[in-house]
């Protein structure tokens, strides 16, 4: 997150990188780790005439990794997907007449990924990657009605269950170039895929008294093929540049709503890290990972005829341990998503990000004097 969400080309020994399978190659048969991080986000939300701000926290990732074999090596986590959570409340009048209608909408859930990630090396330089991953979560939308001439409310909740197993793949070609530096090229694909849903209904009043009850679809609905790549440059395990180009084929899944279609989208992002020096040269401000990045994604949507991105850069910090490779990650991004052009709205966003990377040392006996 630090080093503006690259990670299709970087491959180390003290950390866990989901972003592309192949890239759990630097871990030696000795480490073992465990990461988890938090993520909180402090947004600003602007259109031609209103502005209004909300705050939310998530758990960002929890994940395992640790070497098989010789040239085996594989990881365990579970992180979010997607999240939903909105509260819209509108009034307006009957038509042809003054009387008014309320009508508060609310929305909650998201998609939740548990995953298996697996890394092969092949002659010494190149690795191969695939990703198993459960897709499942559910998404409620929540409506109440209230007109001002009758007694009771109407309470509509819909509730979408959504499941799917599907395998994503990726490979890392590593190779030096001159004595202290090393050149990583990375790629990661995925197929299209249908993730299966069903949708159950309930409609009732204040009083309690059920107008519907029922399952009214089962159904899919189309994941777009993406494939991406990435280039990373590393001098003397000190300075490492990385970017990533992502491309999904959104345009290929198609929308009931004429309020907006789908459209492909392009993400580009570019990254750095540097780590100053040697302990005994310059104190532990030495050994401290200082990132930085900036990053351009398109939304899958097009709105009223206009596309929605997400423009922003980053900031962070890896503090280690002495003892071992353990870690405590620190990252900041601010970014600009959407706009108040055709009457939409704008997000200024400030988001930072908490993860503790821990290590351990497998098969070595302890000894005590």
């Amino acid at each position: 997150m630090g080093m503006g969400r690259t990670g299709i080309a970087l491959s180390s020994d003290n950390f866990l990188n989901s972003l592309n399978p192949a890239s759990y190659h630097g871990m030696d048969s000795i480490s073992f780790f465990f990461d988890f991080g938090f993520s909180s986000d402090f947004v600003t939300y602007k259109t031609s005439n209103l502005i209004q701000r909300g705050r939310d926290a998530n758990l960002k990732n929890i994940a395992l990794g640790f070497r098989i074999t010789r040239n085996w090596s594989s990881s365990f986590g579970i992180a979010p997907y997607s999240t939903v959570g909105y509260k819209i409340t509108t009034e307006n009048y009957v038509e042809g007449t003054l009387d008014k209608l309320e009508a508060e909408l609310t929305g909650q859930g998201g998609l939740n990924q548990f995953y298996w990630d697996n890394c092969y090396v092949l002659f010494d330089h190149l690795s191969l990657g695939m990703n198993l991953t459960y897709l499942f979560g559910n998404i409620e939308s929540s409506e109440r009605l209230h007109y001002e001439l009758f007694n009771q409310e109407i309470y509509s909740n819909q509730i979408a269950y959504l499941n799917k197993v599907f395998a994503d793949f990726g490979f890392q070609y590593f190779f030096p170039v001159k004595e202290k530096m090393l050149i990583t090229i990375g790629s990661v694909f995925g197929k299209s895929h249908r993730l299966n849903f069903k949708e159950r209904v309930n409609i009732y009043d204040s009083d309690g008294t059920v107008s519907e009850d029922k399952i009214t679809r089962r159904g899919t609905f189309e994941f777009p093929m993406y494939v991406g790549g990435g280039i990373a440059f590393s001098y003397n395990n000190k300075f490492t540049a990385t970017v990533d180009y992502l491309y999904h084929n959104w345009s290929a899944t198609s929308s009931s709503n004429s309020t907006f279609q789908y459209h492909d989208a392009h993400t580009f992002r570019l990254g750095a890290e540097l780590i100053p020096g040697r302990l005994n040269q310059y104190g532990y401000l030495g050994r401290i990972r200082y990132r930085a990045g900036y990053y351009h994604e398109d939304s899958n949507l097009k709105i009223n005829d206009k596309t929605i991105s997400d423009d922003g850069f980053s900031l962070g910090i890896g503090l280690p341990f002495l003892q071992n490779k353990t870690s405590i990650n620190l990252a900041y991004n601010y970014g600009i998503r959407g706009t108040i052009d055709n009457g939409l709205f704008r997000e200024n966003y400030h988001s930072v990000t908490f993860s503790l990377s821990l290590h351990d040392w497998w098969f070595i006996k302890r000894k005590f004097d």
